[in-house]
């Protein structure tokens, strides 16, 4: 129910809200906040202290190699940028893992736990957020994407 209340809740946001200072991943490119939901977005919050997140992330790096459609960030809520360094590494992660240094992207989405996806569609909407991760979470977040995706191909 809370999770309902929350999506209900970050709906209501305009898509302006996003705005902020650009953030990099470990590829070194930069990411304008203003400009990031222009497109069907899946955006999870991980960190390296996180145990449930390093079984979400490869769950998640195959999706976006199966959906290059689909725009697919990790934010790393870690307090030093190795702690992302070592999720890029150790996982083998090759989709943007953005470190939010000042933590500027999560106090705008407030991720209520970690990890937290959020599928946010391209008017900058949050449409659906999971908490945590199991199989059967994540299949329902990729029916989400699927459905929106299908929306968009037949509007």
């Amino acid at each position: 129910m809370k999770i309902h209340y929350l999506v209900a809740m970050l709906s209501l946001l305009p898509a302006g809200l996003f705005a902020g200072e650009p953030l990099r991943d470990q590829h070194g490119k930069t990411y304008d906040i203003d400009h990031l939901f222009n497109q069907v977005t899946v955006v999870d919050f991980a960190a390296a202290w996180c145990q449930p997140c390093w079984r979400a992330l490869p769950h998640i790096q195959a999706f976006a190699k199966n959906h290059p459609e689909v725009q697919v960030l990790v934010v790393s809520q870690d307090d030093q940028i190795r702690g992302r360094d070592k999720l890029v590494k150790k996982l083998g992660l090759e989709i943007p893992v953005l470190w939010d240094a000042g933590h500027q992207l999560a106090e705008k989405m407030q991720p209520p736990g970690m990890p937290t996806t959020f599928v946010v569609d391209s008017e900058g909407k949050v449409v659906h957020s999971q908490v945590g991760f199991d199989e059967k979470k994540w299949a329902k977040t990729q029916a989400v994407i699927e459905k929106l995706l299908a929306a968009r191909k037949n509007p």
